[in-house]
């Protein structure tokens, strides 16, 4: 099992130091399992040291990123969407934890929690001293507020379906909070880490939240124009003494990965988030610029709604899953990058991983029987929906030409970038996605519980949302991978979707940027930056 340079040591000290020590020796052992699964995932290595120096931090600055436009606009925590406006809120806003580069846990807004007995409760104690960026101290009402919007069922947060796990919330003082749970739960400190998880102040009309920004954090919103550029400023006042470094972080939205390469090279920009693995070789070519890249459990996947025919007969869906060559996707989506996948978001370097759940091997002559056995024996016309940006592109028409000889004739329909999160996907019956990577259970309850709001699949299966929730309860690691077993062979045999490749994150950087190295969970945390020029 490899987990990183030190991953093991940063989550038992984690778990040291922010209160495992009530737990018997048993439980403890379960938990450090359930922490280097959670580790382990995707291959999620350290990140590449590119852009960190022996030299000291230098002060000042405006560093410029390129992001992706989305035409997800808005800025208001529970609803992030898109590859703009989540690198922006990031610098902003704050969890009460953190996942760092390493995988451990990092105390944010907290300083230290403590799970009861049987992980049925947790107990965080937070930071004191820290306030938002309008001057409000932030308390533990404000924790509880968050929370509050983040489960209304009538506000639908897509973090909605991972945080029901929450029973009950108290403010036992000002500075500390309870959490009681549905069940045990031994994920329950890495869920708050989620990008949309974020701590808001409770004396702000919630309206103002979809324009301004009112958070914690390193940076503060100085200007917005949505999907074209956000500008930030220092906090003077941030809790962190020493940081950041940077006076100002410009985003800038730039759609094109050849005009953002350009930009780069020029110095137009510094930094570009979620650098794409076609334009990888372009950036590493120049002399001033380079490729920082880590392993991840991301992953790029093709969903159909299986409410909507022809996706709702679970033959046609076995049809495209024999019909998808995953080598011939991984070469020309990810230029040979990354790792294949199996049709669920559980990579082979997790330890839950189950190497006998797996898909047929690409088999055009198998397809077309299933597709005779489903009522076509013509073979299908389906119309995919791609976005016009990252590795999706090449994803659709690596597929579609892989799928001719199995007999589906698929019609490409390219979407702009602007657009696609919040026009084309969820609403389309069949589209290509990228998604961010997580650990096993958060990757599972966002997409496939039968009430979750990303269910992009529209797939309701009662025996897998129990199989979620049992496995998230199961402190022994051998029980908690048979669950895992259980669900990876049910979604590799009923297809919701079919997830075809693992993803490493890249970022493409001038050299002078420091600092700064990819996440490999897709974010980027920005308060360590800072330039050597």
């Amino acid at each position: 099992m490899q987990i990183g340079s030190n991953g093991f040591l940063v989550h038992l000290t984690s778990l040291v130091r922010h209160g495992a020590t009530r737990l018997g020796a048993v439980l403890i052992a379960g938990l450090l399992l359930s922490m280097l699964a959670l580790a382990a995932c995707g291959g999620e290595e350290a990140a590449s040291q590119q852009g960190d120096t022996m030299s000291e931090p230098k002060y000042g600055g405006t560093l410029t990123m390129a992001a992706t436009a989305s035409g997800s606009t808005s800025l208001d925590p529970p609803f992030l969407l898109g590859e703009f406006t989540i690198p922006v809120t990031l610098q902003i806003y704050e969890s009460l934890v953190k996942v760092n580069e390493d995988l451990g846990i990092d105390p944010t807004l907290a300083t230290s929690w403590e799970p009861n007995a049987d992980l049925t409760s947790y107990t965080f104690n937070l930071r004191q001293g820290v306030k938002f960026h309008h001057g409000k101290d932030f308390k533990a009402e404000d924790v509880i507020y968050s929370f509050e919007r983040l489960l209304d069922p009538e506000l639908d947060s897509p973090a909605r379906a991972s945080l029901e796990v929450i029973k009950n919330m108290e403010a036992l003082d000002d500075y500390t909070v309870r959490f009681d749970l549905t069940g045990p739960n031994a994920f329950f400190p890495e869920l708050l880490s989620i990008y949309q998880v974020k701590v808001m102040p409770s004396d702000v009309d919630p309206a103002r939240l979809e324009l301004e920004a009112f958070g914690t954090g390193p940076f503060m919103l100085q200007e917005y124009l949505p999907d074209e550029r956000a500008t930030l400023v220092r906090n003077p006042d941030y809790w962190e003494e020493g940081r950041p470094y940077l006076d100002e972080l410009i985003i800038r939205g730039i759609n094109e990965p050849a005009t953002r390469s350009a930009a780069l090279k020029s110095g137009d920009i510094d930094l570009i988030y979620l650098l794409t693995s076609a334009n990888a070789a372009d950036v590493a070519s120049h002399d001033e610029t380079e490729v920082r890249e880590t392993g991840s459990a991301s992953y790029l996947n093709l969903a159909m709604r299986t409410d909507t025919a022809p996706f709702d007969n679970v033959l046609v869906r076995k049809a495209l899953q024999a019909a998808t060559d995953r080598e011939t996707i991984r070469q020309a989506a990810l230029a040979g990058r990354g790792s294949i996948a199996m049709d669920h978001p559980i990579p082979p370097s997790d330890p839950h991983f189950a190497p006998e759940c797996a898909p047929p091997s690409y088999d055009p002559d198998l397809a077309r029987s299933l597709l005779a056995q489903a009522g076509h024996p013509d073979g299908i016309d389906v119309t995919l929906y791609t976005m016009d940006e990252q590795a999706m592109p090449a994803l659709a028409v690596a597929f579609k030409e892989k799928a001719e000889p199995a007999g589906i004739r698929v019609n490409i329909q390219r979407e702009p970038a602007d657009a696609y999160w919040a026009k084309v996907w969820l609403v389309v019956p069949f589209t290509t996605v990228f998604w961010f990577g997580r650990p096993p259970d958060q990757a599972l309850s966002i997409v496939y519980t039968s009430d979750a709001s990303w269910n992009e699949s529209y797939y309701k299966n009662p025996e897998l949302d129990e199989l979620i929730i049992r496995a998230r309860g199961q402190a022994d690691f051998e029980e908690r991978k048979q669950t895992y077993k259980e669900i990876q062979c049910l979604l590799v045999d009923e297809v919701p979707r079919i997830v075809t490749v693992f993803q490493p994150m890249l970022l493409g950087a001038r050299k002078d940027v420091q600092g700064v190295r990819p996440h490999p969970r897709g974010w980027i945390f920005l308060e360590d930056a800072w330039l050597d020029r």
